[in-house]
């Protein structure tokens, strides 16, 4: 790329169908909606996806980037002409699955390689592997960085006491994110409730259940940035301390996503999190032994549980986290002292580094394989 030349940036998302939070604010103005909370404006503040892709473009038109925003629709001949017509420098990867398949996520970094293009974000081996829950959990568990106990569920019967786990536990789709599939029955005390659970996971989401102890206690989330030499930023903390006792203090669907259910407005993000620093500097090495096993690149999420003897636990791993602004990995990174515009333009610093160099000395080779004039 010549240094008098932008460069271009092409944030690439994947969105279909409707925006529920568009609907939710024509809702609000029809005056057909009630907040949880008695005050319309919490929901009203609630960004819509296009919103923050907006945001995510004009801060890195803001930091010199010739940027532009691609929603690919699910569509791959959208994708094939967003990376070629015309090809950018950088993409800004926020693409989250494929064919409606979060499992097919690592294909479309995979594309991006075959067309040598550099992109923000991990490679397709580590979003592989942290799609598959079980995968991710053999990978730490043989570096022996601290996980529940747990157990895949493929089938039905299972044995009466799965690998003498101890209950409550927590059941999950083994092939989802976003805690799809999470809400407050997904904690179980007992034989019963787990077959219940087990059986819904197989039947409607047709997937392994991802059957682990579940670790009662604080919720951290920590952030990570950089490769050469990896930061971790201060660590947010979700405090269920205000929970009506009918909760049982998880990051559920609900919880994230539906902010027509009270308990989305209830749990309080707190970064940075009050830890003592003994505390604080496992975290730290556990995050950051994490994020190179999984092969983690230019940034990434590390949900962790801490029990109430000071023992920490990986729950999750999440490359390539949500980037709205003031939210999860951004809070950190303000936390931090970073703009959100700087660390955008951090990570696709981290990218423009993988720039390969003309080979020969010539031309790039285009990507529809025609000779350059």
């Amino acid at each position: 790329m010549s240094p008098t030349r932008r460069t271009s940036v092409a944030v690439l998302y994947n969105f279909v169908g409707e925006d529920e939070y568009e609907t939710l604010r024509v809702r609000i103005r029809n005056g057909d909606v009630v907040s949880p909370t008695g005050d319309l404006k919490d929901l009203e503040s609630i960004s819509t996806v296009r919103e923050d892709i907006d945001a995510i473009v004009a801060a890195l038109r803001d930091e010199g980037y010739a940027a532009r925003a691609v929603n690919i629709r699910d569509d791959f001949d959208r994708l094939f002409r967003a990376l070629t017509s015309p090809r950018p420098d950088v993409v800004f990867n926020l693409v989250e699955f494929f064919n409606n398949s979060p499992r097919q996520e690592d294909r479309v970094a995979a594309l991006y390689d075959l067309l040598r293009i550099p992109y923000t974000g991990s490679p397709p081996m580590t979003l592989a592997i942290c799609q598959r829950k079980g995968l991710t959990k053999q990978v730490l568990r043989g570096l022996r960085i601290p996980i529940p106990r747990y157990v895949l569920v493929r089938e039905e019967p299972f044995p009466p006491k799965p690998s003498g786990l101890v209950y409550p536990l927590i059941v999950k789709p083994a092939w989802e994110d976003a805690s799809t599939g999470v809400d407050e029955l997904a904690v179980v005390e007992d034989r019963a409730q787990l077959e219940r659970r087990v059986h819904m996971i197989l039947s409607e989401h047709r997937q392994p259940a991802l059957v682990e102890e579940f670790i009662a206690g604080r919720e951290l989330g920590v952030s990570v940035i950089g490769n050469a030499n990896p930061v971790v930023l201060p660590i947010e903390e979700v405090d269920f301390s205000n929970l009506p006792p009918q909760y049982r203090g998880i990051l559920s669907f609900e919880s994230k996503w539906d902010p027509l259910h009270e308990v989305f407005h209830l749990g309080k993000l707190v970064c940075p999190a009050e830890v003592a620093e003994p505390v604080r500097s496992k975290v730290e090495e556990i995050a950051l032994r994490t994020y190179r096993a999984l092969g983690c690149r230019d940034y990434a999420r590390i949900d962790m549980r801490l029990d109430k003897d000071d023992r920490l636990f990986v729950l999750e791993v999440n490359p390539n986290p949500d980037l709205t602004e003031g939210v999860a990995f951004m809070a950190s990174a303000e936390a931090a002292g970073m703009s959100f515009a700087g660390t955008l333009k951090t990570i696709v610093e981290e990218a423009v580094k993988r720039v390969e160099p003309p080979s020969g000395g010539g031309e790039p080779a285009r990507p529809d394989g025609r000779e350059t004039a």
